[in-house]
């Protein structure tokens, strides 16, 4: 707040229903996962193949994720406090960047074991039953419709933790996919394309870890969120607005937070210099769909 006047003001939140909608969605894409991992072990015991060994280990992460996304949800739905003015909703955020950490375990573990199978030359039997690959295409069909939801929910909710959450599902389909077509070459004599699919599932893996890494760190280190110039344009169409500068934003879309200054005239009492302001944030707020505005005023001139 300028010294040179006691005017702010501050948009609406979102609406409250939000974090409880997305904790919903997280308990239903946790169920689903539980039933395609079962299907996935089931392909297992059939077939005996190291990309599908992979493919439940990256499956059970994505239930574990689940878990792990529901506690985080739950903590970035607190209110703000004292030691959080801001609200606790980066904790969605920096939950997303966790998952990083579990995929590249999991890259590391798979390529291991890959290179190990290539190196030795073994494979899975190429009696591999034809249920095993009726069931596998099931699973890659449900993983790719949990996928679309979980991300046009996140989409509509605005929610870092469902996007990342439906990008590891994506994934998860195309690793699914992979492994498919690796039980299909072992079936048809050419048990080295299991391996081969093993790799191809951790670099899948390795780029949805990477596409995570780049939507959540310009949120967690404050990167600008919006251009000033958009801002100061949208602030000038307030009439008795002068100037706009000292233009910040920071957040992600659904969350973010903008702060600047505007002029008026300097004969302007108080009064009429806070409706100003008003007017300002609100378009500013409802323009960007901004969850904090705040507008300091300064004489022109």
């Amino acid at each position: 707040m300028s010294a040179a006047s006691n005017v702010e003001g501050r948009s609406a939140g979102p609406p409250r229903d939000r974090a409880e909608r997305v904790r919903r969605v997280l308990r239903s894409v946790l169920w689903l996962n539980i039933g395609v991992l079962v299907v996935k072990i089931t392909v297992w015991g059939l077939a005996h193949a190291l990309s599908v060994v992979a493919e439940i280990f990256h499956s059970s992460l994505d239930a574990t994720n689940n878990i792990f996304a529901l506690a985080l949800a739950r903590l970035a739905a607190l209110e703000p406090d004292e030691d959080h003015p801001y609200g606790h909703h980066k904790f969605e955020t920096l939950g997303a960047l966790a998952l990083v950490g579990v995929l590249s375990v999991t890259v590391f573990e798979l390529v291991q074991q890959a290179i190990i199978r290539l190196m030795s030359g073994q494979g899975p039997s190429a009696d591999v039953p034809g249920i095993a690959i009726a069931l596998m295409s099931f699973s890659a069909v449900a993983g790719f419709a949990i996928a679309r939801y979980e991300a046009r929910v996140g989409r509509r909710l605005a929610s870092d933790l469902l996007l990342a959450d439906a990008a590891h599902t994506r994934s998860d389909v195309l690793t699914t996919v992979a492994v498919l077509a690796g039980l299909v070459a072992t079936r048809f004599g050419y048990p080295i394309a299991d391996p081969v699919a093993t790799i191809l599932v951790a670099s899948i893996i390795a780029l949805t870890g990477w596409q995570i890494v780049r939507e959540t760190v310009p949120v967690l280190v404050d990167s600008r969120a919006v251009d000033p110039g958009r801002i100061e344009t949208l602030a000038m169409t307030v009439h008795g607005v002068r100037s706009a500068y000292g233009i910040r934003s920071r957040g992600r879309r659904g969350d973010r937070f903008a702060e600047l200054t505007i002029a008026v005239d300097r004969d302007l009492d108080v009064q009429r210099a806070h409706e100003i302001a008003d007017e300002a944030e609100r378009r500013i707020a409802e323009a960007l769909g901004a969850r904090e505005v705040v507008v300091h005023v300064e004489p022109w001139g």
